[in-house]
């Protein structure tokens, strides 16, 4: 379920102490400070996912303090593992202050006093994950308090990948385990090996890279040119092991790409605004280039030829009018 709290419909001498009473709530307990004078403003936008909550939130500058008290009234053990969108964050748990920028993952233990600090507007991806379910993922639990995971490279740009995705809705539920348990994984993963170059082939970091491969089909359907070779380039790996990161999943990579470009043509011949444009200019704007292969394989797909849905689409519209 998804639910967004904003401060937009409150009085403004009223809008800092809404804030706190609800991310207070949201974040199972801590206090924030405005950092600067003059209008504030914050928005929330929450849902559950499976045993962790998952938060979207922007805001005006301010710190937030998680101390002894907060703790004591929270309602249960947490991790908050935060990933910067916009803005810095100083953080300080433990001994050291770090700073953490757009990408950065921070590992904040809930149960230990700390504090995070904007400067100015800012924007973060915040997972409230339960601490029974990542501390024993977590190799030296007591010495990670306060971590920030840069996220540039190797199994950290695939956590910043994911975990976007993950925040936005955006990830399919894999083969094997649930999507939350993939997360906490590869999480865990990456704090454990963070500073060391190593390569891994653990199941939570190949969903992660077909993950990063479908996002790389979306974003390149309509060129002619995709292919397993360009893909595999793309992301520095061999075209075998990629072929074998779908089979894994029961998938070929040029049969997604078809499924994927005769979807985005079957929505496009389903669109009444698309209705000017011919099936051969639609098919060949997803990356087609042969309009005979184009409608066996649309036919293959959905029981008609790519002419025969555009009609019976139009067809039904008339029908629904009052």
């Amino acid at each position: 379920m998804r639910t967004v709290f904003s401060t937009d419909a409150v009085a403004e001498q009223e809008r800092h102490e809404y804030w706190q009473e609800l991310a207070s709530k949201v974040f199972l307990g801590l206090r924030t400070e405005r950092k600067k004078p003059g209008p504030f403003f914050g928005r929330l936008d929450h849902r559950d996912a499976g045993p962790l909550g998952v938060t979207y939130l922007h805001s005006s500058a301010q710190s937030v303090h998680r101390g002894e008290t907060e703790i004591a009234r929270a309602p249960r053990e947490c991790y908050f593992l935060c990933m910067q969108v916009a803005g810095v964050c100083r953080l300080r748990q433990g001994r050291e202050e770090r700073f953490s920028h757009p990408g950065d993952v921070e590992l904040f233990d809930g149960t230990r006093p700390g504090e995070i600090s904007f400067d100015a507007d800012y924007r973060r991806i915040v997972i409230v994950a339960p601490y029974s379910t990542l501390r024993p993922r977590l190799s030296h639990p007591d010495e990670m308090v306060g971590s920030v995971l840069h996220t540039r490279e190797g199994v950290g740009a695939l956590v910043a990948a994911y975990l976007r995705a993950f925040a936005e809705n955006q990830v399919a539920e894999p083969v094997a385990g649930s999507v939350s348990e993939n997360l906490l994984d590869l999480l865990a993963l990456a704090f454990n090996t963070q500073g060391r170059n190593i390569q891994t082939n653990t199941a939570s970091v190949r969903e992660a890279r077909r993950h990063a491969l479908r996002v790389y089909v979306e974003q390149h359907l309509a060129e002619p040119s995709l292919s397993p070779a360009t893909a595999a380039a793309h992301f520095h790996m061999s075209t075998r092991y990629l072929h074998g990161l779908f089979a894994e999943a029961g998938e070929s990579f040029m049969r997604w790409v078809l499924s994927r470009r005769l979807a985005r043509c079957r929505k496009a011949l389903e669109d009444p605004d698309m209705g000017v444009r011919s099936i051969a200019d639609i098919a060949f704007s997803w990356g087609f280039q042969d309009l005979t292969h184009f409608g066996r394989a649309f036919k293959k797909a959905y029981g008609m030829t790519p002419r025969d849905w555009r009609q019976e689409r139009a067809l039904q519209r008339t029908y629904r009018r009052p």
